[in-house]
C-alpha cells in the first residue's frame, strides 16, 4: 500500500464476528460493491491486509490477516473504517459513487442552481446537499428520474426537478439578504 494512498471514511467496526478474528463492519451507505476489490483497509491509523471479505447485512464480514482470534477483533470494535479512495471510482456503465460528483454544479432544466457540498440519506434514497447561489443549502433527492445527464468533463449534473421542490425549501430557510431587490431570485 502506497504512503500516498488517500483513504475514505465509510464505516465503522460494529462488532467481532466468529472466533477467528473476523469483523462485522457497518458501511454507512449500506452498500459495499467494492468488497471484492478490497486488498487493504485502515482502522483508525493502522493499515490491515484483507484475508477475506464478504457482503453481510448493512456492510461486510472482513477477516484481516494477522488478526487470529475473537479477543483481537473485539479490541477493534467501534474504530472508524477507511478504504482506499480509488475503490470509490465507478467505471463506465456502473453506478456512480456520490463522492465522485462532490463539487459538481447542479442545473435544473439548464439553469444553474448551485454546487454540491455534501450528501445525506433520508432512509429511502441519497440526498444531495446543494448550496444555491444565494448561499442557502437545500437537499435534492439523487434519484434516476430527476437526472438528465452527468457531464464529467465540465463537472455538471443536469437535472429535471419537480415543480416547487426548491421553492419549498428556500421558503423554509427564510429569506436571505443577498443584496438583490425583491424582484431578484432567491435561487
Amino acid at each position: 500500500m502506497s504512503e500516498n494512498t488517500n483513504w475514505k471514511h465509510i464505516g465503522k467496526v460494529k462488532d467481532a464476528h466468529g472466533l477467528k478474528g473476523e469483523l462485522y463492519v457497518l458501511v454507512f451507505s449500506g452498500e459495499a460493491a467494492w468488497a471484492k476489490k478490497l486488498k487493504f483497509f485502515k482502522l483508525a491509523e493502522e493499515v490491515y491486509e484483507v484475508e477475506s471479505a464478504k457482503i453481510f447485512k448493512q456492510g461486510l464480514i472482513l477477516k484481516p490477516k494477522l488478526i487470529t482470534d475473537r479477543n483481537q477483533s473485539e479490541a477493534l470494535k467501534g474504530l472508524p473504517f477507511f478504504i482506499p479512495e480509488t475503490l470509490l471510482t465507478s467505471q463506465k456503465g456502473e453506478t456512480i459513487y456520490l463522492s465522485e460528483i462532490m463539487g459538481f454544479e447542479v442545473y435544473d432544466k439548464d439553469v444553474l442552481l448551485g454546487v454540491i457540498r455534501s450528501t445525506s440519506m433520508n432512509g429511502g434514497h441519497d440526498l444531495l446537499q446543494v448550496e444555491l447561489r444565494s448561499g442557502i443549502l437545500i437537499e435534492i433527492p439523487f434519484v434516476e428520474s430527476f437526472i438528465e445527464k452527468i457531464i464529467w468533463d465540465n463537472r455538471r449534473l443536469m437535472m429535471s426537478l419537480p415543480e416547487g421542490l426548491i421553492e419549498i425549501q428556500v421558503g423554509k430557510s427564510g429569506p436571505k439578504d443577498d443584496g438583490q431587490d425583491d424582484e431578484g431570485s432567491d435561487l
